[in-house]
């Protein structure tokens, strides 16, 4: 006995439980059960289908979506990094100016200091030298003096 076959059973015993009629298998009403259950698989596997479709429209959607919202982050990505090396050129450009002002300013406290050292030096070596000429002119005048007497 196939599975048609005992499925078949199993409706008439079902009707013959209920209703108290037994009917047999060349009954109307069977043929109607069974163009029933044949629209019901046909409905069944048109449905599947349908869902099947449908399953790979949302799933090709869906890959969509996903491209597209992983081009959008790696645009935003990509300015944020622009944006990001800008403002890091910008701020290194900015204390690179703020260093050579310091080393101008040192450079330049540094000069000035020598240069005053040097003005200073200068003016003791034209003292020495005055010093030593009036010292020359001294020595002159007292040679002088010892040679006339």
């Amino acid at each position: 006995m196939s599975a048609a076959e005992q499925k078949l059973d199993e409706v008439i015993q079902h009707i013959a439980s209920i209703h108290g009629i037994i009917v047999s298998k060349d009954d109307p009403v069977m043929i109607l059960h069974t163009l029933n259950e044949r629209l019901i698989q046909d409905s069944t596997t048109a449905q599947r289908d349908l869902l099947d479709n449908f399953k790979g429209e949302i799933e090709l959607i869906v890959s969509e979506l996903s491209m597209a919202a992983k081009d959008h982050s790696d645009r935003v990505l990509n300015s944020t990094i622009e944006t990001s090396k800008t403002e890091i050129a910008r701020v290194m450009e900015e204390q690179s100016n703020i260093i050579i002002e310091r080393w101008k300013a040192d450079l330049n406290a540094g000069l000035y200091e020598a240069s005053k050292t040097m003005a200073a030096s200068r003016q003791t070596a034209i003292l020495n030298i005055i010093a030593s000429f009036i010292t020359s002119i001294s020595a002159v005048i007292i040679l002088y003096v010892f040679l006339t007497m």
